[in-house]
């Protein structure tokens, strides 16, 4: 089955009502990538704290899209490690940034970060993507 990209993807999908919506900005060919967002409350996980979740979800995001710009193709993640500094508010905006630090040719190693516009540091993370061809999708999917 075929890659596709529905345009829903939760973090930067325009047709997903209840995703981000964001758009990546990325430099020098893939190497950098970053996204801005504004979690909402119902994202929280304690009353007015970010969900944790939803953290690692942002790492994930730019990390991948590391990958599917350097790859120029579709990439997914292969790892992932969050390290959680700081809460996170809901309804403020978070600046999350990935930077390539290792690329082979079936892999790419990447670290990222999280932060608050004061530059306090929420999380970090590192992870390695991999490129995916259409033998990736199974054939039972529905969408």
């Amino acid at each position: 089955m075929p890659i596709e990209n529905n345009n829903k993807c939760f973090v930067c999908g325009d047709n997903n009502p209840y995703g981000f919506k964001v758009k990546p900005k990325v430099k020098d060919g893939g190497a950098t990538v970053s996204i801005e967002c504004t979690p909402p409350n119902h994202m929280q996980g304690w009353a007015g704290i970010l969900h944790g979740g939803i953290i690692s979800t942002l790492l994930d995001e730019v990390i991948t899209h590391i990958g599917i710009e350097s790859f120029a193709g579709p990439a997914v993640t292969a790892q992932l490690e969050v390290r959680f500094r700081n809460p996170a508010p809901t309804g403020v905006k978070l600046i999350v940034s990935a930077e390539r630090i290792k690329m082979s040719r079936r892999l790419i190693e990447a670290t990222a970060v999280v932060e608050l516009s004061d530059s306090t540091v929420i999380a970090t993370g590192n992870g390695k993507v991999m490129p995916v061809d259409d033998n990736f999708a199974p054939e039972h999917i529905t969408v």
